[in-house]
């Protein structure tokens, strides 16, 4: 079983967006897996052979097992094939979390893996054989929680439920971004966002996360941590009345 399975439509989409999340939760011991939905080719500078050089790299730096799937970059569709191949990639790693991409933004492969992934994680589920009527390669499973990540620009109105303060990470975090040289030309910091999410809690960098329901917490003093003056000051304040 994995802890977090993060899905991307293309090699150093996850990185970019949630990069310093993962360094953070793999600190704190939890496994991780990345799922790259194409190998991201065409690129002006890029090929089928340096991509997986590169996402192997990031799987060194993190740990982690990464998988490149055969979708077409640029052409990613939601299909029952497409969901499929997801679906199984759910059913092998068995994760507690999944990550994948907000429906916000321009580009149309992340829109559609999002879309995948929310079938895929249905699908994941199901018993004796797959849509197409065959046998499932591997056991059936269910994963509890799926949080969305952003990516480039944010659709007006479109808010996270969750900011991660990757403060303390995003050193790490650009070092795993260096390891997708031939995409130099990509201003991957600007893509993340890191600082605009870091800004709205009070911190320098920052990743932004999406839930359809509710998150639960054990203490909503949690939620005023990083957010306007800390918990110190508060208490100061308050001993002063």
């Amino acid at each position: 079983m994995t802890d977090i399975l993060a899905i991307g439509a293309h090699p150093d989409d996850v990185e970019i967006s949630a990069g310093g999340t993962l360094v953070k939760m793999r600190n704190l011991g939890h496994s991780i897996a990345l799922c790259a939905a194409s190998d991201g080719e065409p690129t002006p500078h890029g090929s089928h052979e340096i991509r997986l050089r590169e996402a192997a790299s990031v799987a060194s730096k993190l740990s982690c097992e990464y998988e490149i799937l055969d979708m077409p970059n640029r052409y990613v569709v939601d299909s029952v094939e497409n969901r499929i191949k997801i679906a199984n990639i759910i059913r092998k790693h068995r994760p507690a979390v999944i990550l994948c991409p907000h429906t916000a933004g321009l580009h149309p492969d992340h829109t559609a893996v999002s879309q995948i992934v929310d079938a895929a994680r249905f699908y994941a589920k199901l018993t004796k054989t797959d849509p197409e009527g065959r046998e499932w390669p591997y056991e059936p499973w269910w994963t509890p929680r799926q949080y969305y990540y952003f990516l480039g620009g944010v659709e007006q109105g479109v808010m996270p439920t969750f900011i991660v303060d990757v403060t303390d990470e995003y050193e790490d975090k650009m070092d795993i971004l260096n390891c997708y040289a031939s995409q130099w030309q990509v201003d991957m910091d600007m893509l993340s966002r890191s600082a605009h999410w870091g800004r709205m809690i009070g911190a320098k960098w920052g990743e932004a996360f999406a839930a359809r329901g509710p998150v639960a917490i054990s203490d909503i003093m949690q939620l005023t941590e990083r957010h306007g003056m800390p918990r110190t000051t508060r208490q100061k304040r308050t001993a002063g009345r």
